[in-house]
């Protein structure tokens, strides 16, 4: 009777311990699938930042390419305007130096 009862016993603690270890099995692997899905989600809002950056920044190449596009036509400008000065100035002196030479001699 003692190894009846011992057999049982034994069955119904193992059992019980089954029963703990698929708890805890479920138990981690719900964990795990948890952690996945959020790790899945952290990195789909990462790579929809990262693709808000690329927007801003070639946005701001844009904008900086339109700026020094700008900048160097001024600078053109300015450049062809200070050439008209200087060959007005150079058109100038060798009038003023003709002039000269005609009244001193």
């Amino acid at each position: 009777m003692d190894r009846c009862v011992l057999e049982y016993m034994a069955r119904r603690w193992w059992r019980r311990a089954e029963v703990w270890v698929i708890a805890a099995v479920l138990i981690a692997g719900g964990a795990v699938l948890g952690w996945q899905s959020a790790y899945w989600a952290m990195v789909s809002t990462q790579a929809h930042q990262v693709d808000e950056i690329r927007k801003a920044y070639d946005t701001a190449l844009t904008e900086r390419d339109k700026r020094m596009d700008d900048l160097t036509r001024k600078a053109e400008s300015a450049a062809t305007k200070a050439s008209k000065a200087a060959t007005t100035a150079t058109q100038a002196a060798d009038k003023a130096d003709e002039a000269l030479n005609r009244a001193l001699p």
